[in-house]
């Protein structure tokens, strides 16, 4: 759980404070300005000379924000320090969710934000790591959704001829029956090419008000019919609202909650408990959220196997799973980390082998 000494996180749409400054106060690689939010989310811009410029344009630092100014600010080295300075921007430059002025003093770790592209300014290979692993599962999301598309519409075909075949048999005969055998295998099917649908989807969906805790005790009721030998635990406070889709933030559930079961082939504990929380600007970007405010925190614990590095690493990759052939697709986790991004909210994943995963959720608070 938190706080242990021996606990390994991976966070795929929550960038964590990996960054830090050398003792010495030099800095043992080039420093570099990685984008956590914004329209430039992902991209890496090397530091190795200064002054550079950044803004939009014919610039040394060329943001895609539309809020960005031309020539929007300066950042310069002092030896082992550097300095930023806005250069008369229209909406400011701000370090750690504070607009500055005139110049100041930038650190390894510091939060830039030049319009709403936020970057870290970081000299840390793992930071990086984590922001291209977070592009790689977009990607691999979008494709796997154009994809599904086309398999959809050739299970569609299939389904429809199947139909018209099968009305022309006899009831009673063995064609009749094998028929019956390829349209339900068309249409397991048709249903992985709706969860491939799902999770490469960008469509906005509509929102509504959903009350954590019926969400959550009407979950955990119909899971316990399924969880056989595990405890569920509730704990949620019945004034905690969100804004969402009821029934995707209920596959959410369901999915972590089998998650959990499979990892407890000898039963367990399962915990669901969630709080309301506030984020300001700084911590806002720290958590990949697209904005500060108040948020709720979900949290789905269990006390099965746990995962290692590896498997941590790669939870939420489409297609990978540590199921033998036939028992998982490996979409379960990737669906729920698209379900929470296209709600305006993050996930993280920890883990401490032989003694269970915890995936933290959140998502905006209704208003």
């Amino acid at each position: 759980m938190r706080g242990d000494d021996d606990e390994r996180t991976t966070d795929v749409s929550a960038i964590a404070q990996f960054v830090s400054e050398e003792p010495t106060g030099r800095y043992s690689t080039a420093v570099r300005l990685i984008c956590v939010a914004g329209s430039d989310l992902g991209r890496t811009f090397k530091i190795d000379k200064t002054p550079i410029v950044i803004g939009r344009g014919h610039v040394d630092v060329a943001l895609r924000g539309a809020d960005v100014s031309r020539q929007h600010a300066k950042l310069t080295s002092l030896g082992t320090e550097f300095t930023i300075e806005d250069l008369g921007s229209q909406n400011g430059t701000y370090i750690n969710g504070t607009m500055i002025e005139g110049k100041a003093t930038v650190r390894v770790g510091d939060r830039l934000q030049i319009g709403s592209t936020i970057f870290v300014f970081a000299h840390h290979d793992e930071l990086e790591d984590r922001m291209h692993q977070l592009q790689r599962l977009e990607a691999m999301g979008a494709l796997a959704g154009g994809l599904a598309h086309d398999f959809n519409n050739a299970l569609a075909v299939i389904l429809g001829t199947l139909g018209l075949f099968e009305r022309k048999l006899p009831a009673n005969s063995d064609l009749h029956d094998m028929v019956g055998e390829m349209k339900t295998a068309a249409a397991s099917a048709a249903t992985l090419a709706r969860r491939l649908l799902r999770l490469g989807r960008t469509e906005p969906l509509e929102f509504e008000t959903v009350v954590v805790d019926k969400l959550v005790h009407r979950t955990a009721a119909m899971m316990r019919r399924q969880l056989s030998g595990i405890e569920i635990s509730v704990d949620v406070a019945p004034d905690l609202s969100m804004q969402g889709s009821q029934e995707e933030l209920h596959q959410v559930l369901v999915n972590l909650m089998l998650n959990a079961r499979d990892a407890m082939p000898h039963g367990g504990q399962v915990r669901v408990y969630a709080r309301e929380i506030s984020f300001d600007r700084a911590q806002a970007a720290a958590h990949h959220l697209p904005k500060n405010g108040d948020y709720i925190e979900l949290v789905v614990a269990d006390t099965g196997t746990g995962m290692d590095d590896v498997t941590l690493a790669r939870a939420f990759e489409p297609f990978f799973t540590t199921k033998p052939p036939g028992q998982g697709t490996g979409l379960g986790l990737a669906m729920i980390h698209s379900i929470v991004r296209r709600h305006g909210g993050s996930i993280v994943a920890e883990s401490v082998v032989g003694r269970g995963s915890t995936f933290r959720i959140w998502l905006p608070r209704a208003t």
